[in-house]
C-alpha cells in the first residue's frame, strides 16, 4: 500500500515546488498541477493540487512544498479549472508531459511556462523548519490579504481582455451592434430617438435576427401615420412616463405589515449620497430617473438623512442657490454651483435634491442627446463635474442648518455616468485621509453602455496619478464603467440573474472578467428594483374599475369589456386578451412575436389558436412599426398595433389583459412583468435577467407560478409557451384563476428591496474598502 506517492516504508526525503507563467485564468479559476503520483492526484483533475499567486509573482503560479520521492522521475501538467473544481477543466495544449526528477534530501524548484514543455528545476537543501510563531489574526492582515487578492484578480481580468472581447464578438450579437454604431451613439439606448425610426437597422444590427413576418402594404397606406399617445421626445424608455406616487399615496399603500421593511438596518446614522444623471421628477428619460427618485424617498423613509446629486439641467421650481466651489478638469480650475431643494415627508424625514450648474450641463436638448439622438461631445466633461461636484457637496454644504453630510458617507454611484465617484474616492480622496471611512457602493442597471471615449489624456482629464490610467482605459478608450467596477467598494445590479449574466460573454459586454472578479471577491450581488406604489389596482385612478385579490375575477372582466371597446377590439370575454408594451426593437423580440401572429390568428379547431386578441403598443425601428400596422390592418378588431405610447392605456392594458408578452432577448430587470402580476395579469417572459427572478414558471407548480418561461426564444418554442398559457386559459379557467391569485399576492414593491439595499449598505460599511496600489 502506499501513501502519498510513496512506497511502504519509504521516507519523504524530497520536495518539490511546481511553478508555471500563466496569465490565461479567468477571476475565480486557478492553476493546478496534476501527475502520476498519488500526491499529485493520480491524474485526476478533481485530485489536482491548487497553485497561488501574489499581486506581486503574477502571472506565476506556485505550489506549496510536494513530498515526493526520490527514486525516478516524476511526470505531471498543468490545467486550469475553477477553485471549486466545478466545470470544464482546460490543459496545457503542448503535446507530452513535463517531467522532474526530486532529489534525496532536497528541495527541487521545476518552473516552466503554459505553452511549452521545457522544465528549469532549481535546487536547494532542506532546511529544518522553522520554529512557528503565533499568526496574527490583526484586522490589517485581513485588508491586506483581500487587497492582494483583488489585485490579483483584476490583474487576471485585465490580461483576459482581448480574449473576452473575442468570446463577446461571437456570442452576443447586441454588444456586436453598440460596438458598431457611430461613436457618439454607444453609450446610450437608441432604440425610441427620432433618428431610428428612420434608420431602420441601426438597433438590429447585421447580427440580428430578421422580422420573420412578411409585410405587404397598399400604395394608400404607405403614408405615414401620426403616432397615438403621449410625446417621447428625448425618451429612452417608457418607464420615464410613469407618474409616480406622492408620499401620502405611499403612506396609505403600506399601511399593515404585507408592504412593511423586515430588515433592521444597523447604519441609519451614515448619510447615503445618490449620484445620477437623471431623478424624477426634475429629469427622466428611462428607468434610471425613476429608481433615483425612489432612492430618494425609501433612504429618506428608512431613517438616513439623504442627498441626491444630479445635473441641473434647467431651473426648476423652489430650487435655491446654496453654494458654489471649484474643481479640477482637463487641468483647468472649474467653478460648479449648487442649487437645492428640501422635499419632507410625511413618514418622517425628509431629502436634499441637489443640482450642479455649469455652463456645460445646461442644453437645448435632452440631458445626453442632441435632437438627432447623437451624444453631446463633451460628456464625458459634464459627468465628470458631476461626480467630482458630487464629492466635494456632503464636505462643503451645511443644508437645513443641520451642518455638512460630513466625510463618513454612503455614496450610491448609478450607471457610468456616474463611475468616476468610486475611482476619485479611492484615488483622490481616500489617500489623503479623506472619506476613509466612506463607502461606495456602484449599481449597473444597464451593462451595454459603459462610458466610452476615445482621444483623451486620462492624468490630463481626471488629473489623476498616472499609476490609475490604466484602470480606465480599455484598449485606447477610456471606460468609466470599468473603473467604477474596479474601484467600488461593493457592486449592485438591477436583479440578481443579471448579477450571473453580466459575468458571461452572453451578457457581459467585455466587461465580464472585471465583474467575476468582483463576484470572486464577495462584492458583487443583484437587488430587483422595485415597483412603485402607484401600481395598485385597488386604487390606481386609471382603470375602469378597481379591484382586489379578493374580487379580482369580476373587476378585470369589467376591465377586459372596457379596454377591448377603447381599442376597437370586439367586445368578447371569452378570448384571451394578450398585451405587448414596450420598445419596438430587436432587443425587445419582436420580430419574433411578429412571427408567431399569423398562427395565433388562426382558427384550426382546436380550442386555442384564434381564441386570442393581441394589444401591441411601442415605438421604435420602422420595421417593426409597420409590423403592429400590418397586423391592425389584417386582423381588424382582432388585434390592436398602438403606435405611439400612452402610460394611461399601460395601466388600462395591466387591468383588462390576460396575458403580458415580453420575449426580451436581454432584460436587466424589467418592470411590466411585476405590474402586470400585481394586477392579475399572467407574465409570458423569456428566461433572462430580472424576468427570471420576478416571474415563477409553471413549472414549479400551479400553487406557486405566477407565469410562464420561454426558454430558448425562438419562434417555435415561443409558440409552445402560449399554446400552453391560452389552453390554461380556455379549458382549466380554474387553475388559471389560481395563478391570477398567487401572482396578486407576490411582493415586488419598494419596501422588500430597501431591506436588501439597507443589507448590502451595512456589509460595505463592515468590510474593508477597496484599494489600489
Amino acid at each position: 500500500m502506499s501513501m502519498n506517492g510513496y512506497a511502504a516504508g519509504a521516507s519523504p526525503t524530497s520536495t518539490v515546488v511546481f511553478l508555471v507563467k500563466c496569465s490565461k485564468t479567468r477571476p475565480g479559476e486557478a492553476v493546478f498541477v496534476v501527475g502520476g503520483p498519488e500526491a499529485l492526484g493520480s491524474w485526476s483533475p478533481a485530485l489536482s493540487l491548487q497553485l497561488t499567486t501574489t499581486s506581486d509573482t503574477y502571472p506565476v503560479w506556485k505550489s506549496a512544498c510536494i513530498p515526493l520521492a526520490s527514486t525516478e522521475a516524476v511526470e505531471y501538467k498543468f490545467l486550469i479549472q475553477r477553485e471549486d473544481r466545478k466545470g470544464t477543466a482546460r490543459w496545457q495544449d503542448f503535446q507530452g508531459n513535463h517531467r522532474v526528477t526530486p532529489e534525496a534530501n532536497m528541495s527541487v524548484e521545476a518552473s516552466s511556462d503554459w505553452s511549452t514543455g521545457a522544465v528549469k528545476t532549481c535546487i536547494v537543501k532542506i532546511e529544518a523548519p522553522a520554529v512557528a510563531r503565533p499568526s496574527e489574526t490583526s484586522t490589517e492582515k485581513a485588508a491586506a490579504a483581500q487587497q492582494d487578492k483583488e489585485e490579483v484578480l483584476m490583474k487576471m481580468a485585465e490580461s483576459g481582455v482581448e480574449a473576452a472581447s473575442a468570446e463577446v464578438t461571437s456570442k452576443c450579437p447586441l454588444a456586436v451592434t453598440i460596438a458598431g454604431r457611430e461613436i457618439s451613439r454607444r453609450n446610450f439606448s437608441q432604440s425610441l430617438l427620432s433618428v431610428d425610426v428612420e434608420d431602420a437597422a441601426s438597433e438590429a444590427g447585421s447580427d440580428a435576427e430578421p422580422v420573420v413576418q412578411t409585410i405587404q402594404l397598399e400604395k394608400e397606406e404607405e403614408e405615414e401615420k401620426p403616432e397615438r399617445g403621449v410625446s417621447i421626445k428625448h425618451i429612452m424608455s417608457f418607464s420615464a412616463l410613469t407618474e409616480l406616487a406622492d408620499a401620502e399615496e405611499k403612506a396609505e399603500h403600506r399601511k399593515g405589515k404585507r408592504y412593511q421593511s423586515h430588515y433592521d438596518p444597523y447604519n441609519l446614522n451614515v448619510p447615503v449620497v445618490v449620484v445620477t444623471s437623471e431623478v424624477a421628477p426634475f429629469s427622466k428619460t428611462g428607468g434610471l430617473g425613476l429608481v433615483a427618485a425612489s432612492y430618494a424617498f425609501e433612504f429618506a423613509r428608512n431613517g438616513h438623512r439623504t442627498m441626491v446629486v444630479s445635473p441641473k439641467y434647467s431651473h426648476y421650481e423652489n430650487i435655491n442657490y446654496v453654494g458654489e466651489t471649484r474643481i479640477r478638469v482637463l487641468d483647468q480650475e472649474q467653478t460648479v454651483k449648487f442649487w437645492h431643494l428640501r422635499k419632507d415627508y410625511t413618514e418622517g424625514g425628509g431629502t436634499d435634491f441637489l443640482f450642479v450648474e455649469h455652463p456645460a450641463i445646461q442644453r437645448d436638448g435632452g440631458p445626453y442627446n442632441d435632437k438627432d439622438g447623437r451624444e453631446y461631445p463633451d460628456n464625458l466633461f459634464r459627468f465628470t463635474i458631476l461626480s467630482l461636484a458630487a464629492m466635494e457637496a456632503p464636505l462643503i454644504l451645511n443644508l437645513n442648518g443641520q451642518g455638512t453630510y460630513g466625510d463618513k458617507v454612503l455614496f450610491l454611484a448609478n450607471d457610468w455616468q456616474a463611475g468616476m465617484v468610486p475611482v476619485y474616492l479611492c484615488s483622490k480622496y481616500r489617500i489623503n485621509n479623506c472619506y476613509t471611512s466612506s463607502r461606495c457602493i456602484y449599481v449597473i442597471h444597464n451593462l451595454g453602455y459603459q462610458g466610452q471615449y476615445h482621444g483623451h489624456d486620462p492624468v490630463r482629464f481626471f488629473g489623476l496619478d498616472s499609476r490609475y490610467v490604466g484602470d480606465l482605459m480599455m484598449g485606447k478608450a477610456i471606460n468609466l464603467c470599468k473603473g467604477a467596477l474596479i474601484y467600488a467598494d461593493r457592486v449592485l445590479t438591477v436583479s440578481p440573474n443579471y448579477a450571473k449574466e453580466i459575468q458571461t460573454p452572453e451578457g457581459g459586454f467585455n466587461l465580464q472578467d472585471f465583474v467575476a472578479a468582483k463576484a470572486v471577491s464577495l462584492r458583487l450581488a443583484g437587488i430587483l428594483n422595485g415597483i412603485d406604489d402607484c401600481w395598485n389596482p385597488m386604487t390606481d385612478p386609471n382603470l375602469f374599475k378597481n379591484y382586489s385579490v379578493e374580487n379580482f375575477e369580476e373587476s378585470k372582466a369589467v376591465n377586459k369589456a372596457a379596454l377591448q371597446k377603447s381599442l376597437d377590439l370586439r367586445q368578447d370575454p371569452d378570448v384571451c386578451l394578450m398585451g405587448f408594451v414596450g420598445r419596438l426593437s430587436w432587443q425587445k423580440g419582436v420580430d419574433v412575436l411578429a412571427s408567431v401572429i399569423s398562427w395565433l390568428m388562426q382558427d384550426t379547431g382546436n380550442g386555442v389558436t384564434g381564441r386570442v386578441q393581441i394589444i401591441m403598443m411601442g415605438q421604435g425601428q420602422a420595421e417593426y412599426v409597420e409590423t403592429l400596422r400590418w397586423a391592425e390592418n389584417n386582423y381588424k378588431g382582432r388585434i390592436c398595433g398602438y403606435v405611439g405610447f400612452d402610460p394611461k392605456v399601460e395601466h388600462h392594458m395591466m387591468g383588462g389583459c390576460d396575458l403580458l408578452l415580453m420575449p426580451s432577448r436581454y432584460e436587466p430587470c424589467g418592470l411590466p412583468q411585476m405590474y402586470s402580476q400585481a394586477y392579475g395579469t399572467l407574465p409570458l417572459v423569456h428566461a433572462t435577467g430580472g424576468l427570471v427572478d420576478s416571474v415563477k414558471d409553471i413549472s414549479e407548480g400551479i400553487d406557486v407560478a405566477t407565469g410562464f418561461h420561454v426558454r430558448p426564444l425562438s419562434s417555435d418554442k415561443l409558440k409552445e409557451v402560449l399554446f400552453s398559457a391560452i389552453e390554461m386559459h380556455q379549458k382549466r379557467p380554474a387553475d388559471f384563476r389560481q395563478m391570477q391569485r398567487t401572482a396578486m399576492q407576490s411582493d415586488y414593491y419598494w419596501p422588500k428591496a430597501m431591506d436588501e439595499y439597507e443589507r448590502q449598505i451595512d456589509i460595505a460599511l463592515y468590510e474593508c474598502p477597496t484599494v489600489r496600489n
